[in-house]
């Protein structure tokens, strides 16, 4: 049975306000976002306000704090002190490996065969401190949830695992691993850069300690920015690595020194260092408040209902299609190809290379992860996005 794609009439009007969106087939949100009319504007003024000098921190500091504000209640995070405001997903993640106490004999717990390599590293480093990696492997190509349980113990430090994988984009069963995590008192961090800002996602229901991300993906934002959720639970537990003005109590003005006898800041402030991306800032306050106005849940069952007809029309062509099973798992990203065959330039499989060049030529975006082509889609794409791109691979 063909799915219907909702049309609603907001659609039309939100894609209107995204330019790439307009000028071409645009389905790389696994790889970057785009940004507003909007967003551009409010990064046209941090901008001059650095050419004319005329911007005071009177104007930049509420940016900052609605960021704060609007990012805790995309995640449903209890206060807006859990959050902390960052570079990247990866510095996100690598605050909370650097913040915990390990002890030789501790392991961490992930299916390293689905994650990022970024989400992969930096648990490797820990081998020199006698910290076991406990690898496991993938179902079908769903992170195991069941297994994940059964690998975490009482030496189990900490527990991640992407909300969505790299490839072959299935959503992964968060609570239920989130859920086996607490029962251990194990720290579970999620790398939820491929879903944040569309599909909708509540860190209290799904036991999260952590959750890192980046905006220049769903968030529609750009690079060099990202948050990191902190559940305030563990504060007195994290003690960061790296520490500056912003992660310490302080009174006064940040360039003075207020004595040896400082004091963390008691929430996920502590994170922060140095300056911030306050043009990256700009345009997040605005894509945030962009992306609250709609709705994920509404986002969500947007992207969700052209995905799947994209993936039926594939189906139709012949070609090997990614299908999660359970159909809750599937996401916004649509994988075609098999995984492994291949790379970040070629597939494995030749009609999948003639499609590609096609779909190149004529100015589709889109990526190649694993040997698998990869789509993506947010509220800015329609129905004749995905005709499009059918038409295209089916002259292929």
């Amino acid at each position: 049975m063909t799915t219907t794609v909702q049309t609603a009439e907001i659609w039309p009007t939100w894609r209107s306000r995204f330019p790439a969106a307009e000028r071409q087939i645009y389905l790389n949100v696994g790889s970057r976002g785009v940004i507003s009319n909007a967003s551009k504007a409010a990064a046209d003024r941090m901008i001059e306000g650095h050419w004319l000098s005329d911007m005071a921190k009177s104007e930049r500091k509420p940016m900052l704090d609605r960021c704060r504000t609007q990012f805790a209640e995309l995640v449903k995070a209890s206060n807006p002190n859990e959050i902390a405001v960052l570079k990247n997903v990866s510095e996100g993640l690598n605050s909370i490996a650097t913040a915990l106490p390990w002890e030789a004999g501790d392991n961490v717990v992930l299916t390293p065969e689905l994650e990022h390599g970024n989400n992969i590293y930096l648990w490797l480093a820990l081998r020199d401190r006698g910290v076991e990696m406990r690898e496991v492997p993938h179902k079908n190509g769903h992170i195991d949830a069941e297994r994940m349980a059964e690998a975490i113990d009482e030496r189990t430090r900490l527990v991640t695992a992407s909300s969505v994988s790299l490839t072959p984009c299935f959503r992964t069963d968060l609570r239920s691993i989130g859920l086996a995590a607490r029962e251990k008192g194990a720290f579970f961090l999620i790398d939820c850069v491929q879903s944040c800002g569309v599909l909708d996602i509540d860190v209290n229901d799904v036991c999260a300690d952590g959750l890192a991300t980046s905006t220049s993906k769903g968030l529609l934002g750009l690079m060099g920015l990202g948050f990191l959720y902190v559940n305030a639970e563990w504060n007195d537990r994290l003690r960061p690595a790296f520490v500056a003005r912003h992660s310490v109590m302080h009174s006064g003005h940040e360039s003075e020194f207020e004595g040896t006898g400082f004091t963390y800041a008691p929430d996920a402030t502590r994170f922060e260092i140095g300056n911030y991306n306050w043009t990256g800032i700009a345009v997040a306050d605005v894509a945030l408040g962009e992306i609250l106005e709609i709705g994920t849940p509404a986002i969500e069952r947007h992207v969700l209902a052209l995905a799947d007809r994209l993936r039926e029309g594939f189906a139709e062509l012949g070609l090997k299609v990614s299908m999660a099973e359970p159909s809750t798992r599937r996401s916004h990203l649509v994988t075609v190809g098999e995984m492994g065959l291949g790379d970040t330039y070629t597939t494995g499989d030749e009609r999948l290379n003639r499609i590609a060049r096609a779909l190149e030529a004529q100015g589709a975006r889109f990526s190649i992860r694993r040997g698998m082509l990869r789509f993506g889609f947010h509220l800015y794409n329609n129905a004749s996005d995905v005709e499009r791109v059918l038409a295209i691979a089916k002259d292929a």
